[in-house]
């Protein structure tokens, strides 16, 4: 499967994600505000960083070992019941502990503890909701990439239509819920498609490999890192603007980086479908430069066509896809678009680094880079008020693609 064919796979997919995303951003900006993108931002953070530690974050270990032995079926099937025996005791673990601090978790996210039953109910399903990101992450491995791409189109299906359906009889709490009943059903689906390649996905006692767990285990504190850090620092920048500014404000916010996120699903897409499978199997330094450059050359430009017509359209877009009420935002939208550009560039030669398994280098970076956008939010607001979170966004990124090429150059000279 090569750039182009993985890419016309993942545009589908995430054509269909990116109109179902902006259909479930508007039912709740019509139906809640700007308080219920902050609020729903606030409980996507908490259940990835929770979900990361239900699947022992050895997703990005499953990918590149099962692309790595992909023609040998006997080590496949190894990684493979290893993997699902380690993500069925740590989501049993992290069921346990969501379910018996619900109230915690609501009082934490939200400042309240009405909310409890959305992570009572992620709690009692999170072993289905780990064992979908397994099933991805093997799907992805073994390169089949027509079956991910409908399971993933299925998950944006059933999951627009059943949060609409819940935000309009439920509000903010059926939103909050609909990512959890939209995960049981695509359980059984991932479970229909897997009987139909022949891999058993119930976890098998006898098939514990300690070989397999140890390679595994290797990129687990890399995805950790990656997996806390990242809406770690979403939650914490959130709460200084609720605490500085207003509520509100915190969705204004959310919802250009909302933007953010479900523009560039289509790029971190096909990174994470084709350049993390594809680097882990180069070994020849002048391959992974021209794979790289490759990258640079196709991606790169399509990331700043879009921007410049998200920017040139912001006035349009916030009518669109949220409601007047969301036009405070407008001028948040000149330099997340400039860190977006900044951030792929930086990730092109991140997955890199993810790939080659350089652990202690990546997760320096990623802990010290993270760091240095909350400190660098905290201060640009002091200045400059709400605006001052995509200043700090931007530079960050900026500063990022730098020290990734720094690190990197060795690797692809």
């Amino acid at each position: 499967m090569n750039l182009i064919k993985t890419s016309f796979y993942t545009s589908i997919s995430t054509a269909i994600t990116f109109i179902s995303g902006f259909i479930v951003v508007k039912v709740v900006a019509v139906k809640i505000g700007p308080k219920g993108i902050a609020f729903v931002g606030q409980f996507q953070n908490t259940t990835a960083i929770l979900s990361m530690l239900a699947t022992a974050a050895i997703t990005t270990g499953v990918i590149k070992y099962l692309a790595e032995h992909k023609s040998d079926p006997v080590k496949s099937r190894q990684i493979i019941n290893t993997a699902f025996l380690i993500v069925f005791f740590s989501s049993l673990i992290i069921s346990l502990f969501v379910v018996c601090s619900s109230g915690y978790l609501s009082e934490a996210a939200f400042k309240t503890k009405d909310f409890w039953i959305v992570y009572f109910l992620f709690g009692l399903f999170t072993m289905a909701i780990s064992f979908n990101v397994i099933f991805s992450a093997i799907l992805n491995g073994l390169q089949e990439i027509r079956k991910f791409t409908i399971i993933n189109i299925c998950s944006s299906l059933v999951g627009v239509t059943i949060t609409v359906v819940f935000a309009y009889t439920l509000g903010l709490e059926g939103v909050l819920v609909a990512s959890t009943a939209t995960a049981i059903i695509i359980f059984f689906i991932n479970i229909y498609v897997f009987g139909k390649l022949g891999i058993k996905w119930r976890p098998n006692f006898k098939s514990w490999d300690k070989k397999v767990v140890k390679m595994l285990s290797a990129f687990s504190l890399m995805a950790v890192v990656t997996g806390f850090v990242a809406p770690t620092m979403q939650i914490l920048v959130r709460d200084r603007i609720i605490l500085q500014f207003s509520v509100a404000d915190a969705g204004y916010w959310q919802a250009v980086t909302k933007i953010s996120d479900y523009y560039l699903g289509f790029i971190t897409s096909v990174l994470g479908v084709y350049y993390m499978p594809k680097l882990s199997e180069i070994q020849s330094k002048i391959e992974l430069r021209n794979e790289i450059m490759k990258g640079y050359k196709t991606i790169l430009p399509i990331v700043a066509i879009i921007a410049f017509l998200l920017w040139l359209l912001k006035g349009f877009i916030i009518h669109v896809l949220f409601t007047p009420e969301f036009l405070p935002m407008k001028p948040l939208f000149t330099f997340q678009l400039l860190g977006d550009f900044f951030k792929i560039g930086s990730w092109l030669l991140g997955y890199l680094m993810v790939a080659k398994a350089m652990t202690k280098a990546y997760i320096i970076s990623e802990i010290i880079f993270a760091a240095s956008y909350v400190i660098l939010s905290y201060y640009f607001m002091n200045h400059y008020g709400i605006i001052g979170a995509t200043y700090s966004f931007c530079v960050n990124y900026g500063l990022y693609w730098i020290l990734m090429w720094l690190l990197m150059r060795k690797e692809i000279r």
